[in-house]
């Protein structure tokens, strides 16, 4: 198996596995709510202790950290929650036009509801968004509350959002700012003290973590959306998000986002030499292949690339030792269903439908990137 999925999900760092398996030994069963009793208090300062952890690392204050199941639940909170603290004075929400799914949906889901009004922002060629139309929409004369939600990097094409631009627009304009960061955070270190993000979202399972550990992180400053609670049922995590909190997935998961911070860069330095080595070799071996996007400097370690006259999925068929995506997996990438993001571009028909999505990280060499576009390069050459 040659891995290049890493933008759906990265194998558990070693640190991590072996982190996992001493809390099963220490058997942290109470629930962390139930800090009255001594194995509800265990729980409560193991999760405590993650939360300083994580707030240290991204400069933030502990209270600021929510954790949350996943990435996709964080961001339908705050979109939702936004919506349902605003609806009845009314209120603005915008979005990048190549935003994830769970941004989009939400927001779809939304539309024709009262009191909000949606707007999609269009990207550039490059999957760059259009921040002088955003500075254009963000124009508010009935000063209604107003929401800009953009990617820091893009999780299917190697695009950067210039997030300092946007951020000062919507301080400009008295609008709130969220940033799905789950792959910049891959990428770089964030700080919150500088008031760039109002919000951000981090994703365990991205960073060599488990499944099961979303963070959302709301700034204390003006850009900060004010949101409601999108479901009740409980007082957990700021009345934000109820529910029992996943114990051993938020341990492990501040876990796997220590070591990313201090392995961040080693681990960026390995994804660019992989990617430009599978990019070199594709377009020596194949001479049909083709760059959906280029690779900015900022966004490294993602290859979204076509072969003209080549059918996506036949060629997946064919390559089954190779893990390798049409898009993101939350839109079923493998099979007859493709992604949003390049008709996003304004590709014709015939490429939106047959991109194909490389992500490297720790699970593949250089060599093995090397072989995966070899391998590539000669199911592409069958009739």
């Amino acid at each position: 198996m040659i891995y290049l999925d890493h933008c759906g999900s990265t194998p558990l760092a070693p640190a991590v596995t072996a982190r996992i398996r001493s809390l099963l030994e220490q058997d942290l069963f109470g629930n962390p709510s139930a800090s009255h009793h001594e194995a509800g208090k265990a729980a409560s300062d193991a999760v405590e202790d993650c939360r300083q952890s994580i707030a240290s690392i991204v400069g933030a204050k502990p209270s600021q950290v929510i954790f949350t199941s996943v990435a996709t639940e964080a961001n339908n909170l705050v979109a939702w929650g936004f919506y349902l603290k605003f609806k009845h004075r009314g209120c603005r929400i915008f979005y990048g036009a190549t935003e994830h799914k769970s941004v989009i949906e939400a927001l779809d889901a939304m539309r024709g509801l009262p009191g909000v009004t949606i707007q999609e922002v269009p990207v550039n060629r490059a999957g760059d968004l259009n921040t002088d139309a955003l500075d254009q929409l963000l124009i508010n004369p009935e000063y209604l509350p107003t929401l800009v939600m953009a990617m820091h990097v893009n999780n299917e094409i190697p695009a950067r959002h210039n997030v300092e631009v946007i951020s000062a627009l919507c301080a400009r304009h008295n609008a709130f700012f969220h940033c799905d960061g789950v792959q910049g955070f891959v990428r770089e270190r964030i700080d919150f003290s500088t008031g760039i993000y109002g919000s951000y979202v981090i994703s365990a399972h991205k960073i060599y973590g488990p499944k099961g550990c979303g963070i959302l992180i709301l700034g204390d400053h003006g850009l900060a959306p004010r949101l409601s609670p999108a479901y009740r049922g409980g007082s957990q995590e700021r009345g934000l998000r109820p529910g029992t909190l996943n114990t051993m997935s938020i341990i492990a998961g501040a876990e796997a986002i220590s070591l990313h911070d201090r392995m961040r860069t080693s681990r960026v330095r390995n994804m660019r030499a992989c990617a430009e080595a599978f990019v070199d070799e594709l377009e020596t071996s194949c001479p049909k292949a083709r760059l959906t996007v280029p690779t900015p400097e900022n966004a490294v370690g993602l290859v979204n690339f076509y072969i003209e006259g080549k059918d996506a999925p036949s060629l997946l068929a064919e390559v089954p030792e190779i893990c390798l995506n049409r898009g993101a997996s939350c839109t079923g990438a493998g099979g007859e269903h493709y992604s949003h993001v390049p008709k996003a571009l304004g590709l014709p028909i015939e490429i939106q439908a047959n991109t194909l999505r490389a992500s490297f990280g720790e699970a593949i060499t250089v060599a093995q990137s090397i072989e995966a576009a070899r391998i590539l390069a000669r199911a592409a050459a069958k009739k």
